[in-house]
C-alpha cells in the first residue's frame, strides 16, 4: 500500500491518496461537494492533483471526519524525525498503567491466599 500513493519515489501522489480513500469508504463526490459547498467537478479535480495546500487538506479531513495528515505521515520513511512529546508521555502512561496492574495481581493473589486460610 505504501508505495501505491508514490509518484515514481519523488513524492506522494495526494491525489491518489484521496481516491483510493474515497472507492474504499464509498464516499460520493457530490455528497462531499455540497457538504464542503464546492462543486463536484472541484472535488473530482482535487483526485487529479497529485499535491493539495494544507488548507484543503484540514477541510477535507473535518468534512469527511478523517485525518489525512496522519495518512501522508504514515506515507513517510519512518527514519525522517518527529516530534516524539506526545507518543512519550503516551508510552509513559501505559508503562505506569501496566505497572499498577502487576501490582494489583499480586495484591489480589495475596487477598485469596488469606481469604483460602
Amino acid at each position: 500500500m505504501k508505495n501505491t500513493y508514490l509518484e515514481n519515489n519523488d513524492g506522494i501522489n495526494f491525489g491518489a491518496l484521496l481516491e483510493a480513500y474515497f472507492k474504499k469508504n464509498r464516499i460520493f463526490k457530490s455528497a462531499l461537494a455540497r457538504k464542503i459547498n464546492r462543486k463536484d467537478s472541484v472535488i473530482a479535480a482535487y483526485q487529479k492533483r497529485p499535491s493539495m495546500q494544507s488548507s484543503i487538506i484540514e477541510e477535507l479531513s473535518h468534512a469527511m471526519k478523517h485525518n489525512f495528515f496522519a495518512d501522508l505521515a504514515d506515507l513517510l520513511p519512518e527514519s525522517y524525525s518527529k516530534d516524539e512529546t506526545k507518543w512519550m508521555e503516551r508510552d509513559a502512561r501505559i508503562a505506569s498503567l501496566e505497572k499498577e496492574i502487576e501490582i494489583l495481581k499480586a495484591e489480589k493473589e495475596v487477598l485469596l491466599q488469606v481469604l483460602r486460610k
